[in-house]
């Protein structure tokens, strides 16, 4: 079983639209969770969702890399996860869209290694599926 999350997305739409649903607050809001992100290196933003067992529903970030519209990545530290593991996101643009390559890395200890991302995978791929999608079509 893979130690990361590993996703690869196209989406019909050009490198800017892409980038800007995965790079503004308003539209991380949208599609994945309400937060205060800006993108500035070192700036600490919270995504806040519905508490559930064993997760305040809170998960708290740190930009730490972006080249608009190419990459982004940052920490993300949760529920169980004890500590920060890693979203990235980079874009490739493509003459009838973008692809999308996603990853969350950095899961330590056999709760965060197995359990808890088997969890998030599923939630990612939901996210990166169906709900950016629908998103993009707007």
């Amino acid at each position: 079983m893979a130690k990361e999350i590993n996703i690869e997305r196209f989406y019909p739409y050009p490198i800017e639209k892409v980038w800007n649903a995965i790079a503004t607050s308003d539209a991380l809001s949208d599609w994945l969770m309400p937060n205060d992100f800006k993108l500035e290196i070192g700036h600490e933003f919270t995504f806040k969702t519905k508490p559930q067992p064993g997760f305040d529903g809170i998960v708290k970030c740190k930009v730490i890399d972006f080249e608009a519209p190419i990459r982004l990545s940052y920490t993300w530290q949760g529920g169980p996860l004890k500590k920060p593991t890693t979203v990235s996101f980079e874009l490739k643009s493509k003459a009838n869209g973008t692809v999308l390559y996603f990853r969350h890395s950095g899961f330590e200890g056999f709760i965060s290694q197995y359990i808890v991302r088997f969890l998030l995978g599923s939630g990612w791929k939901n996210l990166l599926f169906k709900k950016i999608k629908l998103h993009l079509d707007k």
